[in-house]
C-alpha cells in the first residue's frame, strides 16, 4: 500500500511539474493561469504552491452576492477568458514538445477510471431515484456508456482527443473574492489537477458549461448563461461531432451531479434539472441540431 500511495505522490508531482511550462493567458484584462509550483517535499507529501489571496471559489462567486453586479459583457469577457485558455491549453498539450507530457498523462488509469465511473456509471445508477423521469431511457443511457466506455481506448491520435484537465468546472477555478469591474484586472487560478489525462477535450468543455448551467438553472443566475455564450466563443468553433458530444456530456452532467449535490435547491427544481439532462443527453445522441440551436445552448453549434 505505501508503495501505491509513493507512486501517486510522485506521479502528481510529475503532472504539477510538467504544467509549470503551461504559460499564462491574458485577454480582456483577465489573466487566466496554473498554479505555480515551489517545492514539493516527498518525504511529507508537502506542496507549496502559488497562491491567490482573498480568493474564492467560482462557483460561489457566481451565487454569492458578488455576481449580482456583473454585467453581461463582463461576464461574457470572463467566460470568454475561460475558453481562450481552455483552448491554449489543449493546443499546448498537441505540441510535438509536450510529447513526455502526454506520455505521463497516458498513464493516469486511475483518473479515467474514475471520471468514467462517477459520471456513465452513475448515470446508470441514478435511473433507480428517478423511475419517472428516466426509466424509459434505460436503454439509450446503456448506448451512450458503452461509447464512453469505448472512449476510454482511445489516444491523443484521435481527432478532439489529447491532454484534458478531467475536473474542470467552477469548484476549481480561483477567482479574487471582491466585485467584478470592467476595466479591472482580474485573475484566475485553475486548480486540482489530479485528474490529468488523455480524454475527449469536450469533456472538459462540457463539464464547465454544465455547472455553469446549473447556476442558471437553480438560481437564475443571468451570468452562467453569459459565461456559457463567452467560454464556448472564446474556445473557438467546434466540429458538429464535438458538439453533440459536449452536449450529451453536459446532460450527463445535469443528470448525475444536478440531483446529488446537496444545496442546490428544492426536490421539483432537482426533478426539472434532471429532465433538462436527459432531453439533452437524447437530442445530442439523435444528433438534434435544429433542437439545439433553438435553446440554451445553440452557442455549441455557432459557425
Amino acid at each position: 500500500m505505501a508503495n501505491a500511495e509513493e507512486k501517486d505522490e510522485h506521479f502528481e508531482e510529475a503532472i504539477l511539474q510538467a504544467l509549470d511550462g503551461l504559460p499564462d493567458h491574458s485577454q480582456e484584462n483577465i489573466t487566466v493561469k496554473t498554479p505555480r509550483v515551489f517545492h514539493f517535499d516527498r518525504e511529507n507529501n508537502i506542496q507549496i504552491m502559488e497562491d491567490l489571496p482573498n480568493s474564492l471559489d467560482l462557483k460561489n462567486f457566481l451565487l454569492s452576492n458578488l455576481s449580482h453586479g456583473v454585467s453581461e459583457s463582463s461576464g461574457r469577457s470572463l467566460g470568454r477568458s475561460l475558453g481562450t485558455w481552455l483552448r491554449s491549453f489543449h493546443h499546448w498539450g498537441s505540441n510535438s514538445e509536450q510529447a513526455e507530457s502526454r506520455s505521463l498523462f497516458a498513464k493516469n488509469e486511475t483518473g479515467k477510471d474514475l471520471k468514467f465511473y462517477i459520471y456513465y456509471s452513475m448515470l446508470i445508477d441514478t435511473i433507480a431515484t428517478f423511475p419517472g423521469i428516466l426509466e424509459e431511457s434505460r436503454g439509450l443511457f446503456e448506448k451512450v456508456k458503452n461509447f464512453a466506455a469505448a472512449e476510454l481506448k482511445k489516444s491523443d491520435q484521435h481527432e478532439d482527443f489529447g491532454i484534458i484537465h478531467g475536473d474542470f468546472w467552477t469548484g476549481n477555478v480561483l477567482v479574487a473574492d471582491f466585485p467584478l469591474i470592467e476595466q479591472s484586472q482580474t485573475k484566475l487560478l485553475v486548480v486540482d489537477w489530479e485528474l490529468c489525462q488523455i480524454g475527449n477535450r469536450a469533456l472538459d468543455l462540457a463539464q464547465m458549461i454544465a455547472e455553469l448551467y446549473e447556476a442558471k438553472l437553480f438560481r437564475n443566475v443571468d451570468c452562467g448563461i453569459w459565461m456559457i455564450d463567452g467560454l464556448v466563443e472564446g474556445y473557438g468553433p467546434l466540429s458538429e461531432e464535438m458538439a453533440f458530444r459536449t452536449a450529451i456530456h453536459v446532460g450527463v452532467h445535469l443528470v448525475v451531479w444536478g440531483s446529488r449535490v446537496a444545496g442546490w435547491g428544492s426536490q421539483q427544481q432537482v426533478e426539472e434539472v434532471v429532465k433538462v439532462g436527459r432531453e439533452l443527453i437524447e437530442q445530442g445522441w439523435n444528433k438534434n441540431r435544429a433542437w439545439f440551436e433553438r435553446g440554451a445552448l445553440r452557442c455549441l453549434f455557432r459557425k
